[in-house]
């Protein structure tokens, strides 16, 4: 695909803003339908309506934060007094009691079927139109935009309908399948087919006109996530296929693991050699955009990043999770602990429950300014500075809104080597030495110099599913490769007894909400 002068960024963040309309001026001729003989002329206007289909990539992917990292042994959001209670919804989350009335797991559903229909409706409209030329260059990204969304929806709810078309009936239902098992091996099958029928036809530019877009090797990650699960998914293992596919981005695709962790989340991170498909954020255009300095930082941050909006001190780590890493593992910077001085010297204070004393963020959930305290707490019962917080995303000073203008890193080139790494060690019933390389290339990167490198003997499943969480933490994994191990449902960290969980937990009920809106679909088992 030839490079054009073409803001795609700034239309995404537009289209963001607007609810998906075109950031234009109406005011002097309207037309309410866009056809071939007023629109789709050149390159720049195709690009202009994919973009819509980005914008809900967008609204969807830091939303799963909370279904893929809460639910986990990575994080939580504790009930801080009477903040962040909701009807107990964020509890849920932790304890694994959430049912299909959970409200935050119906709006999943919801923006996970928007990136599906809007890519429906797009590639409808590029179907109809005349030029083939365009038609050829951007219906397979669209084709890819669209496995992305079922990417999500398999991997949160399984047996979910397979909707391949936008021109259907005012009265059409979808089904799933009729069998969990087999609605969800149909929905893998059909986005797998998706991807692999269109994934030549992709651009294997970077950067440029495709940065923030499915260019050949964001599908061909994508495609190796799909692979990596095909076995928990369906029943069939494909591991050789995961491996090809991570080996096209390995031996062609030119990227390389950035000499410093952090330099894939500063606020300018567009130049990462590393990030294969990120998604733009914009700290003006894209308010509730990327808004994790706004979720995680207790209230008082406001005065040391000097941001418009002051914080919700919300989620915050898992103390076992803290615990777990190797204190020369630079990786573990990513989380905010301790005393909170600002640049200028002055101490932040607490302003609930402990107000007017240091904040203090604690690992553990331990009342630092009361000895005596003989309270037990845990998610349900936390006070205000409790848990390390999350900043693994630069925060820049001054930020104006609500979002980050760091870019969102979905794939990144250390992800390759270690789902390869994985699936060779799957194939061959442990480690094998090409597979600890890999593992130790990725590790070695966060250390001076690494005092415990995995060895062949040392590089067991659990090994690198505990090098994935160190690695990944904050990117929307957890709750999948916990799953894919077999450690989520009945996992043993902090807080709630889940010792008589059952495999049901693996997915999440489809939502009241759709199944009152749709009489075709069938619950997921055990709910």
């Amino acid at each position: 695909m030839k490079k054009f002068n073409f803001n795609f960024r700034l239309v995404v963040a537009c289209l963001i803003i607007t609810g998906v309309q075109a950031c234009v001026n109406l005011d002097e001729k309207v037309y309410d339908t866009i056809t071939e003989d007023n629109f789709y002329k050149s390159e720049e206007q195709y690009a202009s309506v994919i973009a819509s289909v980005y914008a809900q990539i967008r609204a969807f992917t830091p939303f799963a934060f909370d279904s893929e990292s809460l639910t986990t042994d990575e994080a939580l959001a504790p009930t801080r007094g009477n903040n962040w209670d909701e009807g107990g919804a964020w509890r849920k989350y932790h304890d694994h009691t959430w049912t299909y009335e959970h409200i935050y797991l119906g709006q999943l559903w919801t923006l996970g079927y928007n990136i599906v229909n809007k890519a429906n409706e797009t590639i409808y409209q590029f179907t109809k139109a005349k030029n083939q030329q365009y038609k050829n260059e951007f219906l397979p990204e669209l084709f890819i935009a669209r496995s992305y969304g079922y990417y999500y929806l398999i991997n949160s709810y399984g047996n979910v309908p397979i909707v391949d078309r936008y021109d259907t009936p005012a009265d059409y239902l979808p089904k799933n399948g009729a069998t969990f098992n087999e609605g969800r091996k149909a929905a893998y099958d059909f986005a797998v087919k998706d991807i692999t029928s269109n994934i030549a036809s992709l651009s294997e530019q970077k950067g440029g006109a495709l940065y923030g877009r499915f260019n050949k090797w964001a599908a061909y990650a994508l495609l190796a996530k799909y692979y990596l699960n095909a076995e928990t998914w369906t029943g069939a293992a494909k591991w050789d296929e995961c491996i090809a596919a991570c080996d096209e981005i390995i031996n062609k695709g030119g990227y390389a693991l950035e000499s410093d962790y952090f330099a894939n989340f500063v606020s300018k991170n567009e130049g990462s050699t590393e990030n294969i498909f990120a998604i733009p954020f914009d700290n003006v255009r894209t308010e509730w955009g990327l808004i994790f300095y706004w979720y995680y930082l207790h209230y008082a941050e406001q005065a040391y990043y000097k941001t418009a909006n002051q914080p919700w001190n919300g989620p915050c780590a898992i103390p076992s999770f803290i615990k777990s890493f190797n204190n020369k593992d630079k990786r573990k910077k990513g989380w905010l602990i301790g005393l909170r001085i600002t640049p200028k010297g002055d101490t932040l204070k607490c302003t609930e429950d402990s107000k007017g004393m240091p904040l203090n963020y604690t690992v553990d959930f331990v009342n630092i300014y009361d000895g005596k305290d003989k309270t037990i707490y845990n998610h349900a019962n936390a006070r205000e500075y409790f848990g390390a917080r999350y900043a693994k995303y630069q925060i820049e000073p001054g930020l104006p809104g609500t979002s980050m203008g760091n870019d969102l890193a979905v794939f990144r080139y250390a992800d390759i080597l270690l789902m390869k790494a994985e699936a060779l060690m799957r194939k061959n019933g442990g480690a094998v030495q090409e597979a600890l390389g890999l593992v130790n290339t990725v590790r070695s990167r966060s250390f001076d110099k690494d005092p415990t490198p995995w060895t062949l003997a040392t590089l067991t499943f659990d090994a690198i599913l505990k090098e994935r969480g160190w690695e990944f933490y904050n990117e929307n994994m957890r709750r999948n490769d916990l799953i894919r191990f077999n450690k989520f449902v009945r996992g043993k960290w902090e807080f709630a007894d889940r010792s008589g969980e059952s495999d049901t937990r693996n997915v999440f009920p489809i939502p009241q909400a759709a199944l009152g809106a749709n009489s075709n679909l069938t619950q997921n088992p055990g709910y």
